[in-house]
């Protein structure tokens, strides 16, 4: 059996980059479909207590947005990742953040990822790793 390494994949430069504003409606759903209720999310007058002021979105919420970005990325599904990331800020309600990457490694099929928000402040960073680069056809 032939081994393909992902430097001969037309794997694409830059992700698909998505977009979310982590508004109340949103925070309040995302707690729905998780069950997650921890009132730093969802209640604004526990929040206000906190450092943050206000309530923040759920790391794994934010963190969805990168998996969204490769999905997008490499549409057909067959690619499958590894994620190494790192958060770094809370994402405070009412705040619009943004999930991209680029290419870093082709050879080893590593993107560099991160999520941004609208004030350009990182807050989750790190690396996917496509682990089937034979499988994983770019977006055209």
């Amino acid at each position: 059996m032939m081994s393909t390494d992902a430097s001969s994949l037309d794997l694409p430069r830059e992700l698909v980059t998505v977009p979310l504003c982590a508004d109340a409606t949103r925070i309040r759903l995302y707690a729905e479909v998780t069950g997650d209720f921890n009132p730093l999310h969802i209640d604004a007058a526990f929040a206000a207590r906190t450092p943050f002021g206000k309530p923040i979105a759920h790391g794994t919420m934010v963190l969805n947005l990168v998996w969204q970005a490769l999905s997008a990325s490499f549409p057909d599904g067959s690619a499958y990742w590894e994620l190494d990331i790192r958060f770094i800020r809370p994402v405070r309600e009412g705040t619009t953040v943004t999930a991209g990457g680029r290419l870093e490694n082709a050879e080893a099929g590593i993107y560099k990822v991160e999520v941004t928000s609208d004030e350009g402040e990182v807050v989750l960073a790190g690396e996917a790793r496509i682990l089937n680069p034979a499988m994983g056809k770019a977006a055209t």
